[in-house]
């Protein structure tokens, strides 16, 4: 692999600000508030502030190894190697530097080329897929200087948002996905996207983990620490349209358990603990 910085494909002046956390943590609200704020995170999007281009780019490597997104052991195992680093990096830098427009949702037209201009000009930017936070230490080589904003939400909550709308997929017609309609495979999956967050604390001071409770019982302050972390410098207004995007907090209503389900999901108490969390049961 080449110099520190020759992996970089992007036409910036700064490195990009990326959110991360599990599928149905809470990272939509928290880019659109960012993104109230300052940061530039694209322009053909989705209808949850992601660039469809970088989805399938990422689903397209870990198909590589038999994994998904719902099931990334696979890749994680093949990226803890070195040569698997070594060509994830590889993968994610050649197909960033030939796509770098459409892989972050920019348009070839003229307000894309206006966007496009903002970053040479040192425009606060980034991106926000889930999936990044499974390939954030390749992400990282790519960027060393990234900053890594990673959402976190009850794990319990986050399973069942993930298998209501899976079941809801299937309701519809959809194939289902393996594993999504079991309440333990949910909560498992979530605690991994929070362990390979953690990985990424790890490796860079540049990290601010947010749980998305504390950002909606305190939006105004939270986001303000979020704009200074991320080196923007919203105004009053600004500040006030983001704050007022978070909806209020509500407590959590868990559904009623079977026996089995309550029996499995204890298992894993202690991870969701050390995460200021608790289990009902």
């Amino acid at each position: 692999m080449t110099g520190r910085h020759s992996l970089n494909p992007a036409p910036a002046r700064v490195p990009p600000v990326l959110i991360i956390g599990a599928h149905r943590s809470g990272t939509t609200a928290t880019a659109r508030a960012l993104e109230l704020l300052g940061l530039q995170i694209g322009q053909r999007l989705d209808s949850h502030r992601e660039p469809k281009s970088l989805q399938r780019m990422h689903e397209a490597y870990l198909r590589k190894f038999g994994a998904a997104w719902h099931n990334p052991d696979p890749f994680l195992g093949r990226i803890a190697t070195p040569e698997g680093e070594r060509d994830c990096v590889e993968y994610l830098s050649s197909q960033t530097r030939r796509e770098f427009n459409r892989t972050f949702g920019y348009r070839n037209n003229p307000r894309g080329w206006w966007l496009r201009a903002r970053l040479r000009l040192g425009r606060p930017w980034g991106w926000k897929e889930p999936r990044t936070t499974l390939f954030g230490s390749c992400w990282l080589k790519i960027f060393p200087d990234a900053r890594f904003v990673e959402v976190v939400r009850h794990p319990l909550a986050v399973a069942l948002s993930i298998r209501e709308r899976d079941l809801k997929f299937r309701a519809a017609g959809d194939p289902p996905t393996p594993g999504l309609d079991q309440l333990e495979y949910c909560l498992r999956l979530a605690l991994t996207y929070v362990a390979a967050g953690a990985r990424l604390a790890a490796s860079t001071p540049r990290y601010r983990r947010v749980h998305f409770e504390a950002l909606q019982a305190d939006a105004q302050n939270t986001l303000r620490d979020l704009a200074s972390f991320c080196e923007l410098q919203p105004g009053s207004a600004q500040l006030l349209r983001a704050t007022q995007s978070i909806r209020a907090p509500s407590l959590p209503l868990w559904p009623s358990l079977t026996n089995q389900e309550q029996a499995s999901l204890l298992t894993h108490r202690a991870a969701v603990a050390e995460l200021g969390y608790d289990l009902p049961g």
